[in-house]
């Protein structure tokens, strides 16, 4: 592990990682590279002593100059376009991303048209089109009409930066286009020979690959062997996510391996002779690498194998170390920003723990099962091993970025390694076979999709095991570090017998004592750093969902309640949108495990789509919803209805069915949650309920919640008959904190304002929207009666805490 090149490469991610957080001058820095190789190159010749440190430096320096070099180089002119609508030219780039119900290209851009205006642009663009009936190809050359925009920054804390993900393969702006009549191709470009080539092979492959398969199969057999997951159903996605196996869904190390290895097998029976096994199996998997995208996991995967072939063909020691390192340094020079792709962190890690952890398992896991004389101990403790090893690399990363832990990952990673096997081989001959008889290739497939059923049969199976999937809060960066340090602690004390006397020999007679100690001491860190827990603090979410309203109240007891649920269009029919994107991911984030209270304040689609994911996603103990249109029916579910959505009804029912009691709330009712917290219900009232006033949004509950001197009003869609109604009723409004009514609308009386007289007002708002909210006089309002006004379009998230004497304020984009 202390291989010069091993040191060099950590030195150059150091450095790719300074130059990406941090602004540097990119002339000064290129100076000193240049004085310092110059300086590394004299030192070599000259035999100087410092030549080393020299090195090290150089490398340091190389990567923050990659870094400002690959950020400075996707700056372009298209950015000056944003926000408008647009026509582009340009040429298909690479493979089409294709989808359910749309494609995605990566368009490098040429000339730019808006109105009379023409300009030659550079720069790559990625392109969104819905609904597709026709899908063009790598190096076509388009000519695009659409709305181009940026990427958001996240507007919710730890939320995937989608922005940072394009910016990070040179992609700063995006086209999105509203059908094929907008696209039309123009021409054909000149294209790489051997990519095209590559791809042409490709599409036949995959479509001999699928004769006489469902479609659902083709989707997964596709991921599997050409690492194409665009089809593949969300349901199965998440059931490989949630046991380990999400891997095998696309291209990765495995898959490379595998392909060797048959190719080494077959290279064997085959009768080939030795010096030729290189060459053969080389130009295999880089044609495998091509045909399957060249992402950072194969690109290892590729680097690797190829080293190790090598070094075997001309007799050289195979040094794993140097050899991970070398294949990362090659990645990190071409891209710098693969460094924070999560292919390439999981890639890595897996394989750094298989490679490093792994013969430790092994050979503990080999002893063990000789004390009982069990047969072939050495294959069975290996079998087990690997998967072991890569699951404990890579637990942390897995946590950061799905917010989850498996417990069966390393049984169903045994479980799946033989069947992707099996899988690979019959997808990859029958896809060739299908080149010469489609008819036998198609009789083969039936094997193929036996298989493929049986796979996904032992998926759903692991999938439902109790404790199969523990839902965990992201980690710190110090339980991160923590963690590794640990491994690399535990291994070195299993594997090096004179270092773990040196350290017992610490504890003379207390070796017990001291582990015991140590154990303690490592799980109370993580503990405290991994777990959120109880404080005497209460604290208010009001997350971005867009146009919509959601927020989150944890009380100092640790009870949970979520007001409103955000909705995007059509969600109550689809069951996709806030709820499973944002919501349910962001509750997962800060550790939120269930739901004591959900609210509807109303059933609109904008503060009730999500509901159906949180239901599916939490345990929910009680669902308090309005009496407006007749929807506070009691759990029998006999409700009567007045212009309520129908799929607001079924969601009502769902819930029911799910054993989650149902009631209606209004005017004068109170919520025990937290003795800490008082709440209380101030709106409907009778009159509100039987819409005697304009819509469903006068029908909002409205809910007043105080904690200790501080006060919080939320507000749902309350226009001003609702608002009227408040004051003349004569009740309690004043509050420190106001989630102003709707979204900002212009419907806010100046008199409400006055009465409620926040310090603070939150307005849950969507970017771009149809309906010009907020409205700028109410903002104003808001800020000439004296309250600091916070924007979910502008701010993000608004996370307000407090011990019930003054509040702190944070924001996902801001402080």
């Amino acid at each position: 592990m202390h291989s010069p090149l091993v040191i060099l490469t950590l030195l150059y991610v150091a450095g790719v990682s300074i130059g990406s957080f941090f602004t540097v001058n990119f002339a000064v820095v290129t100076a000193l590279s240049i004085i310092m190789l110059i300086y590394a190159l004299a030192g070599y010749f000259l035999a100087w002593r410092g030549n080393r440190q020299a090195v090290f430096m150089l490398f340091l320096l190389l990567g923050l100059v990659m870094a400002r070099l690959a950020d400075e180089g996707s700056i372009t002119a298209l950015a000056d376009y944003t926000g408008r609508y647009v026509t582009l030219t340009g040429q298909v780039s690479s493979e089409p991303d294709v989808r359910l119900d749309k494609v995605f290209y990566v368009l490098e851009a040429r000339v730019i048209t808006r109105g009379v205006e023409q300009r030659q642009v550079t720069g790559p663009v990625r392109v969104q089109v819905r609904e597709p009936e026709q899908i063009y190809s790598y190096g076509d050359i388009l000519q695009v009409k659409g709305l181009l925009v940026q990427p958001e920054k996240p507007g919710n804390p730890g939320q995937f930066d989608y922005g940072s993900y394009l910016s990070r393969q040179g992609i700063k702006v995006i086209l999105i286009t509203r059908g094929d009549d907008a696209v039309q191709k123009v021409g054909t470009g000149s294209r790489n020979p051997v990519l095209f080539a590559a791809l042409q092979v490709k599409q036949k492959l995959i479509r001999n690959a699928g004769l006489s398969l469902l479609p659902s199969q083709v989707a997964v057999l596709n991921g599997i062997v050409f690492g194409i997951q665009g089809k593949i159903d969300q349901d199965i996605r998440d059931s490989f996510v949630a046991t380990g196996v999400v891997h095998i869904l696309s291209v990765s190390g495995l898959h490379v391996g595998l392909v060797l290895g048959g190719v080494l097998g077959l290279a064997r029976l085959a009768g080939l002779a030795p010096g030729m096994t290189a060459p053969v199996a080389s130009a295999v998997i880089i044609f495998y690498a091509l045909i399957t995208g060249f992402n950072p996991a194969v690109m290892r995967a590729t680097l690797m194998a190829l080293l190790f072939l090598w070094a075997h063909h001309f007799g050289r020691d195979r040094d794993w170390p140097a050899t991970l390192a070398f294949a990362a340094l090659v990645i990190l020079l071409w891209k710098p920003f693969y460094l924070y792709h999560p292919g390439f962190q999981l890639s890595f890690a897996a394989t750094w723990g298989i490679l490093y952890l792994g013969p430790i398992l092994a050979g503990a896991g080999t002893a063990f099962l000789d004390r009982f004389s069990f047969p072939w101990s050495r294959a069975a403790a290996m079998i087990a091993a690997i998967p072991l090893a890569a699951q404990l690399a890579i637990i942390p990363l897995v946590a950061w970025y799905y917010n989850l832990v498996s417990p069966v990952s390393i049984l169903a990673n045994i479980v799946a390694a033989p069947l992707v096997g099996l899988i690979l081989f019959f997808g990859i001959a029958v896809a060739i076979l299908g080149l010469f008889w489609a008819a036998l290739a198609g009789f083969v497939n039936v094997a193929t999709g036996a298989i493929l059923d049986l796979f996904l049969l032992l998926v759903g199976f692991f999938q439902k095991l109790p404790g199969a999937v523990l839902y965990t809060p992201a980690p710190s960066v110090p339980v991160v570090a923590l963690w590794y340090a640990g491994l690399i602690f535990a291994a070195r004390f299993a594997a090096d017998e004179e270092w773990r006397q040196k350290i017992l020999g610490y504890f003379p007679g207390r070796r017990t004592v001291a582990g015991a100690a140590a154990v303690v001491v490592i799980l109370v860190l993580a503990w405290g750093f991994w777990a959120p827990g109880g404080s005497h603090m209460l604290t208010v979410h009001f997350i971005d969902v867009g146009q919509g309203d959601c927020s989150l109240v944890w009380t100092p007891g640790g009870k949970t309640m979520l007001i409103d649920t955000g909705g995007w269009r059509e969600e109550f029919e689809t069951g996709s949108g806030a709820g499973e994107k944002v919501i349910v991911p962001y509750l997962r984030r800060i550790g939120v495990k269930k739901i004591d209270v959900m609210l509807l304040s109303h059933p609109h689609e904008d503060h009730a789509g999500g509901a159906a994911a949180v239901v599916r996603n939490f345990p929910v103990a009680l669902a308090v919803v309005s009496p407006a249109g007749g929807t506070g029916g009691e759990t029998t579910g006999n409700f009567s209805f007045n212009d309520v959505p129908v799929q607001y009804v079924s969601l009502l029912r769902e819930m029911i069915e799910r054993g989650i009691p149902v009631q209606a709330a209004g005017a004068g009712d109170t919520l025990v949650l937290d003795r800490a917290v008082n709440m209380e219900l101030l709106s409907p009232g009778t009159v509100q309920a039987e819409g005697k006033d304009s819509g469903l949004n006068n029908g909002s509950i409205v809910l007043s919640l105080k904690f200790g001197r501080k006060t919080f009003l939320f507000t749902g869609d309350i226009e001003e008959e609702a608002q009227d109604r408040l004051l003349r009723q004569g009740g309690e409004l004043a509050a420190d904190v106001l989630k102003v009514p709707h979204h900002g609308s212009r419907h806010l009386l100046p008199a409400f304002v006055r009465e409620v007289d926040p310090d603070v007002a939150v307005i849950s708002v969507g970017s771009r929207n149809n309906f010009g909210q907020p409205d700028p006089g109410v903002v104003t309002l808001l800020q000439e009666e004296g309250a600091e006004v916070y924007r979910t379009d502008n701010d993000g998230a608004v996370i307000i805490t407090t011990d019930g004497q003054s509040l702190a304020v944070r924001t996902g984009r801001g402080n």
